[in-house]
């Protein structure tokens, strides 16, 4: 019997797919779903068909799954799971091969051959209405095919539904990244740049100030310089030594430069804010950062009222004290508001470097 084929719209309720996505994959059964590296196979680990599906990985949607499998997500692979997916990228967790969770027997000798189980969230339209609607984790394999029609053929009789949403491109590749206790590597390069792997994998410190012109953009350039003078590599590199410095302003206006005594201020404390440029706070940047650090308790108050629960809480860079605000003050008012930054960072330093 032939598979049923739904052609998906972005204008159309996906209700109705999810439901029979899940019924699919209820009755043992694999479905046809639309991905990002052309079409992909899902199927119940539980089936006898997971047997059968090619390189197998598990569809995930957030850090939280592999809890649901008995792995442990390290840290960085936490934050590549939330800060990136749904996009072409695989995280490959460490795993026994010989103690499969319960209900996953069928499929965890082919899952974790070689000692890691692969975990994917392929980048769809249709992907942030499924996956949190399926009951557990499933197995996704991506077929590389760009027709729907191609990628059912290839997965066989065991094909129940097909959801079709046209030609897809079938010629990028998923980038896969090893991540232990030990810091993680690029096992299978992809289209998911090494790069945006080292930025997205590391700490996140953000600053945040008034309208990220001043105190914010001083902290961070002093920051950079301090860190790449203990890592001993260049500012720009430091995402790949594992630390993300940024900055940000509750009441700033997008792309502006940092005040003329705020570049001369940083460069006598070896920064170079000349190429900085100022950015608005927004929820998914307070969501992806490890460290908030605040300017002044209004600061952290203004974070807290308008972004409750979102990211980590703000902590004041001068302990119990506000960082006055030199804006329209001379130069030796920058210098000492550089050299106070400076002063207090230099606590936070060896908690950032692990040192």
């Amino acid at each position: 019997m032939p598979p049923t084929v739904l052609e998906w719209s972005p204008t159309v309720d996906p209700s109705d797919f999810v439901r029979r996505v899940r019924e699919a994959l209820a009755a043992g059964r694999a479905v046809v779903f639309p991905g990002d590296s052309g079409y992909v196979a899902l199927a119940d680990p539980a089936s006898p068909i997971a047997q059968s599906l090619p390189a197998p990985a598990v569809l995930a949607y957030g850090p939280d799954d592999p809890a649901q499998l008995g792995l442990t997500a390290p840290v960085a692979a936490r934050r590549l799971m939330f800060r990136s997916w749904p996009a072409p990228l695989t995280v490959a967790l460490p795993a026994d091969p010989a103690a499969p969770p319960a209900g996953w027997e069928v499929a965890w000798k082919t899952l974790a051959d070689g000692g890691v189980v692969r975990f994917r969230c392929p980048d769809h339209a249709l992907t942030d209405a499924l996956l949190p609607a399926l009951p557990g984790p499933v197995l996704v394999s991506d077929t590389f095919l760009p027709t729907a029609a191609a990628a059912a053929g290839a997965v066989g009789d065991a094909v129940e539904l097909v959801v079709s949403a046209g030609e897809l491109r079938a010629d990028r590749r998923p980038t896969e990244v090893a991540v232990s206790e030990s810091g993680w590597r690029v096992t299978k390069p992809g289209d998911f740049p090494t790069d945006e792997v080292e930025r997205l994998a590391a700490r996140i410190v953000l600053f945040v100030c008034t309208g990220n012109t001043c105190r914010s953009p001083l902290a961070e350039g002093i920051t950079k310089a301090l860190l790449a003078g203990r890592l001993g590599c260049r500012a720009d590199e430091l995402p790949a030594k594992g630390v993300w410095v940024l900055s940000a302003g509750v009441a700033a206006y997008g792309g502006g430069p940092a005040t003329d005594l705020s570049v001369e201020a940083a460069a006598e404390f070896g920064a170079d804010l000349s190429g900085h440029r100022s950015r608005p706070v927004n929820p998914q940047l307070l969501a992806a950062a490890d460290d908030v650090i605040a300017m002044t308790r209004s600061h952290a108050h203004a974070l807290a009222v308008r972004y409750p629960g979102v990211g980590p809480a703000a902590r004041l860079l001068c302990g119990d004290t506000d960082l006055d605000d030199p804006i329209g003050a001379g130069p030796e008012v920058y210098r000492e508001c550089a050299r106070v930054v400076r002063e207090h960072l230099l606590r936070f330093i060896p908690e950032w470097t692990g040192a």
